[in-house]
């Protein structure tokens, strides 16, 4: 099994939110375990989890823009 050399730092780099992040990558995990076939033919070999993360860090997973101000915001 590949050890991933990534923290949670690394992923907020890419999104200010650790948590947006964790939802984009279990939603690609999801999206690989429907259909395998949709990963790169270098990651199949890994876990859906592992596949997404990798390919989170390689900008490869698209996710929606979250606006923090008004997620933190009260009603």
């Amino acid at each position: 099994m590949k050890k991933l050399d990534y923290s949670i730092d690394d992923l907020e780099k890419r999104i200010p939110n650790k948590y947006a992040a964790i939802i984009a990558i279990a939603s690609r995990a999801k999206q690989i375990l429907d259909n395998p076939g949709d990963v790169d033919e270098t990651l199949r070999k890994n876990k859906p989890v592992v596949a997404a993360i990798m390919e989170f860090m390689q900008d490869k997973v698209k996710y929606p823009e979250f606006n923090i101000t008004k997620i933190n915001e009260e009603d």
